[in-house]
């Protein structure tokens, strides 16, 4: 089992089509579309987290470095830096908690290695798992993503400095 964390510039077409089918395997909606969301989401400086065995792509994770907001009680703006965890995915046939944790603790090395907060939109149904992680809840009244439409419960990591205060609100960009 290797891990690879590789920036957008610098995917191989053969490795971009590897995590592409990944994806279409769990989100079967066509290659055609899986590229273009592909074009339409990931930026140049974006973090592909591949897990490979075998030398094939079994496990992918996309981290983007995006931008939020904290505005707190006063209305005054502050723009940060964070790192956006999407696409959490692994092959059908490796879909356990041993696979998902070498992935996961994979994921938080890379966010706290370029010292950054890390947000991520997730289902109810997978909260626990995240906690596992060191990932904590944050109330759907304290957040919005004004440029992505999702009921999905948000999620942080080494967000710690940012959630004390108590009486700030958040916007996460997922596209900016």
């Amino acid at each position: 089992m290797i891990f690879q964390s590789i920036k957008t510039t610098q995917l191989t077409q053969n490795t971009i089509r590897e995590i592409l089918t990944l994806k279409d395997f769990h989100w079967k909606f066509g290659m055609k579309s899986q590229t273009k969301w592909y074009k339409k989401f990931t930026m140049p400086n974006d973090f592909h987290n591949i897990m490979i065995i075998n030398k094939k792509v079994v496990g992918y994770t996309c981290l983007g470095e995006r931008t939020f907001e904290i505005i707190d009680s006063l209305k005054n703006k502050k723009r940060l830096n964070y790192i956006l965890l999407t696409t959490f995915i692994l092959n059908q046939k490796l879909r356990n908690f041993f696979y998902a944790s070498k992935m996961m603790t994979f994921n938080n090395k890379v966010i706290l290695k370029n010292n950054k907060s890390s947000f991520l939109l997730c289902h109810d149904d997978i909260i626990n798992f995240y906690k596992f992680f060191g990932w904590c809840e944050i109330k759907k009244s304290y957040f919005k993503v004004p440029d992505h439409e999702s009921k999905l419960q948000g999620m942080t990591y080494n967000f710690e400095e940012y959630i004390k205060k108590k009486e700030s609100f958040f916007n996460f960009y997922y596209y900016s």
